[in-house]
């Protein structure tokens, strides 16, 4: 097949631009052009420009700009021949003519896809009859609605029956075993179909068609969930399932998750909360994370929250670096340990996911803190270790000016890291010196004084990094309190950019639920007319500096007597 010149551009005479990006895109002609909101980036002023005289687009805000061929590619993620038939049914326009060879092949994808589209309504039937009960028990109770059943085509194969209805249907042998559905036995020659006893997840490719399967058993067989293997219309490396619903919900603005079964992704798509995608039983791949970016500029990594989660979320991080440009970035979701979306949404709703993707860690900050906890910072080698690495993670970036920002930004952590290495050195030894031997029950003033000034550190970690050096000079008083003020530290040297939220996750986790408490309560007294949360950083550096000069000022006038 040969796409000429002359092809492509009877094609823009024969289609308006307008009348293709209008069916998504609200435009407002405005003299020789139309003008919208920008669907490539968020913005609240229209940008983008639309011009049927040029057959082209271009955006004021983000410098996106292209033909209805791109358009179609980057908003459906399509590729070129997909585009342009497309426009071409549009047109009214027939494909160039093919050779015999192309003709042949495509007519074996042809049979091969109507078999994968039977087969996926035999399934789907036999989820309605006696031997799929349990099939669908199974779908109930996890939650799943007719309608999410139906939208996603689940269904159930039997221990046998799918080969002779293919070939009653016409399909030949040769085309059954090439989708993957039916096999020949090496031990007898017997005949049986590939899929037993399991729910079925059809997975469906860009523009909508069943290319492959997913399936889960029923019973005791192994292994519990089940793949198709690669065929002429299916490689898993390069296809994610939930493509077509997680088109349709990126359109109407939600968040797009990615997650690790096809469970997780039905669930998200469920809660009516966001979209979600799922590469199939293997690491996130560059080839499906451009194609993640072709739907949504900033998706959310959610993977489970148990050991292998969090790996696959490493390997994630680093296939993403080098792919980074301006635009297309990532943020990385942390779930409760043993836990995944589909658990979540079950017992807090999808409100609850929204929860946690709300706290998400973006992609520095993410490759930065897991790199970090692969160290231990307390020693100067392990330091020098954790920088290299990190550094040569930075360089793994192709774009230049984005790894150039990242540098920069990696530099600047780093030297805030030497600073708070430098005033937290003195006072870890300190504390850990006879296991706070020395430290004597404070009186209640001192008390109040310590938990205030921590709870001002707490909700201002940018000002704990700027008085490190003075911060690290202060008894505390009180065990725990000093305990925390080195969690505190500890925390802002391997994430030098945690806000308040991931202290207190931090604390919590550590076991000072009942301190923060107090901590709060002191808070809530020193601004009696005001909540905290509306307490701004020139008021809480004001109140450390008093605070602090009261706890140094017995320190200091002791250091006058002694003649120092």
């Amino acid at each position: 097949m040969t796409i000429t010149p002359e092809f492509i551009e009877n094609l823009r005479n024969r289609v308006s631009i307008s009348s293709i990006i209008g069916k998504r895109v609200k435009l407002v002609k405005k003299g020789p052009r139309f003008i919208g909101l920008c669907p490539f980036h968020s913005e609240k002023t229209p940008s983008f420009n639309v011009n049927d005289d040029e057959g082209f687009y271009h955006c004021f805000g983000c410098g996106v700009s292209g033909d209805a061929i791109s358009y179609l590619r980057e908003t459906d993620g399509l590729d070129f021949i997909e585009a342009v038939r497309e426009l071409a049914g549009i047109a009214g326009l027939s494909m160039p003519e093919i050779g015999p060879l192309d003709k042949s092949k495509q007519e074996r994808q042809s049979n091969l896809l109507s078999c994968l589209d039977y087969a996926a309504d035999y399934f789907q039937h036999n989820l309605k009859q006696k031997d799929g009960i349990r099939a669908q028990e199974y779908l109930v109770e996890r939650g799943l609605s007719e309608q999410i059943i139906r939208e996603f085509r689940l269904g159930y194969s039997p221990r046998a029956g799918l080969f002779a209805h293919l070939q009653q249907k016409g399909f030949p042998e040769e085309i059954s075993k090439l989708a993957g559905l039916t096999g020949i036995s090496d031990r007898d020659g017997g005949k049986y179909d590939y899929f037993r006893d399991r729910v079925m997840f059809p997975i469906e490719n860009r523009r909508g068609q069943v290319i492959a399967f997913g399936a889960r058993a029923m019973g005791d067989s192994q292994p519990k969930y089940l793949n198709s293997p690669d065929s002429p219309s299916f490689s898993k490396k390069s296809v994610l399932y939930g493509w077509p619903q997680a088109r349709e919900r990126v359109r109407r603005k939600l968040p797009l998750l990615i997650v690790e079964g096809y469970m997780d992704v039905i669930a998200v798509t469920s809660s009516q909360k966001a979209a979600a995608l799922a590469p199939l039983g293997t690491a996130l791949t560059q080839e499906q994370i451009s194609l993640v970016w072709k739907l949504h500029e900033e998706p959310v990594l959610c993977f489970d929250g148990d050991k292998a989660g969090q790996n696959a979320a490493d390997k994630a991080i680093e296939r993403i670096l080098p792919l980074l440009e301006p635009g297309k970035t990532a943020r990385i979701a942390s779930l409760p340990e043993g836990q995944d979306p589909d658990d979540i949404i079950r017992h807090q709703g999808g409100d609850g996911l929204m929860r946690i993707i709300s706290t998400s860690a973006s992609l520095i900050d993410a490759a930065w803190s897991r790199k970090a906890n692969q160290y231990d910072l307390s020693q100067p080698e392990q330091r020098a270790a954790f920088w290299q690495e990190i550094r040569k993670l930075v360089r793994t970036i192709s774009h230049n000016q984005t790894r150039a920002a990242f540098g920069d930004e990696i530099e600047r952590r780093i030297q805030t890291m030497r600073a708070l290495n430098r005033g937290a050195n003195s006072s870890y030894a300190a504390a850990n010196a006879g296991r706070y031997s020395s430290v004597k029950r404070p009186k209640t003033g001192t008390l109040r004084r310590s938990q205030t000034l921590l709870g001002l550190l707490i909700a201002f970690p940018q000002i704990t990094i700027d008085k490190i050096d003075v911060l690290s000079e202060l008894n505390f008083g009180d065990i725990d309190c000093e305990k925390v003020k080195n969690h505190l530290f500890d925390a802002l040297i391997r994430s030098p950019d945690l806000d308040e939220d991931g202290i207190r996750y931090h604390l919590n986790k550590l076991g000072y639920t009942n301190l923060l408490s107090q901590i709060d309560e002191k808070l809530t007294d020193v601004w009696v007319e005001k909540k905290v949360a509306d307490v701004d950083m020139n008021e809480a550096k004001q109140k450390i500096d008093e605070i602090i000069t009261l706890s140094l000022a017995p320190k200091r006038r002791s250091s006058v007597r002694d003649g120092h």
